[in-house]
């Protein structure tokens, strides 16, 4: 999409969520829904394929469809709260956030000061989770790749400066040595790096069960862990019935010297990464926003 599209869809959406109080936006995103959801054929059908393999022969069709278009609409949902992030601090976030669960196992994390690196798939809205930890005074580092668009990559950085969250790029077409070797420095600094690791990036990956079906996923977490001796922690912020959203933070996996080989501490490290998103995934399988053929990425 051109930079100008973007830069006009986001000041629409800029626009509607200074105008619009965000009570009535589930009817905005409600009928939205209604008038896109037939006419995006190729994307509705990869959605509705994608929730056959998270059903594993559990889904009935018409499920199967009530669900693709549940998650056109919270993904609608998603963006429109994107886009208030900037009116977001510690003191009013319960109105995006209700209920924070597993802090503890954050703070404890940290006390071992070797940093803590949290992973997150795409699900609900996964920065909301950074700028809630960052507004509360932790030292948050998000590994991203660098936005196309000009116009949302300023919006972007505007909104962590605000919060005080520091952006490390990486480009998958080069060798992210620069990128490693920062991240490394801040989880040293005992500070926590943020990431998405349900999509391949690079060419490195170990291959595991994921809804029943082999899956690549990134080994770049795993390989940091066992080289820092940070703690992994899985964290989802996920929307609920009250349209608010759930934080959660999961039980810390820690990649211990590999015993039995570097290769195999990977994978069974990476297996329970994948297991604790599969997991919640499960739950909230119309929030898991992967609009192209997911089991088809890297073949």
């Amino acid at each position: 999409m051109p930079n100008w599209q973007v830069s006009f869809y986001l000041f629409l959406f800029w626009l509607f969520t200074s105008l619009v109080p965000r009570r009535l936006h589930p009817f905005f995103t409600t009928v939205g829904t209604h008038l896109v959801f037939p006419l995006v054929k190729k994307t509705r059908e990869v959605v509705k394929e994608n929730l056959r393999v998270i059903g594993q022969g559990g889904y009935s069709e018409k499920k199967v469809s009530k669900l693709a278009k549940r998650r056109f609409q919270n993904y609608s949902h998603k963006l429109l709260d994107y886009m208030c992030m900037h009116r977001l601090d510690v003191s009013n976030r319960w109105k995006l956030v209700e209920r924070e669960m597993g802090e503890e196992h954050l703070v404890r994390a940290l006390k071992r000061e070797k940093g803590v690196i949290c992973v997150t798939p795409h699900l609900g809205n996964w920065e909301l989770g950074g700028y809630v930890l960052a507004s509360k005074g932790y030292p948050v580092n998000i590994l991203t790749l660098k936005e196309g668009s000009r116009s949302l990559r300023k919006y972007e950085e505007k909104v962590r400066r605000q919060f005080g969250i520091n952006a490390i790029y990486i480009d998958p077409s080069q060798e992210p040595k620069l990128a490693i070797v920062e991240i490394a420095r801040k989880l040293r600094e005992n500070q926590i790096v943020a990431l998405i690791a349900d999509r391949m990036v690079g060419d490195r990956w170990v291959e595991v069960e994921f809804f029943g079906r082999p899956t690549k996923f990134p080994v770049g977490p795993a390989l940091l862990a066992m080289e820092t001796g940070a703690s992994v922690i899985p964290v989802f912020v996920v929307l609920e019935k009250r349209m608010k959203y759930w934080g959660i933070l999961e039980k810390p996996i820690l990649f211990a010297n590999p015993i039995q080989g570097k290769g195999e501490s990977l994978r069974q490290g990476i297996k329970k990464i994948v297991e604790s998103f599969e997991g919640m995934i499960s739950r909230y399988p119309d929030q898991w926003y992967n609009f192209f053929p997911y089991w088809d990425q890297g073949e």
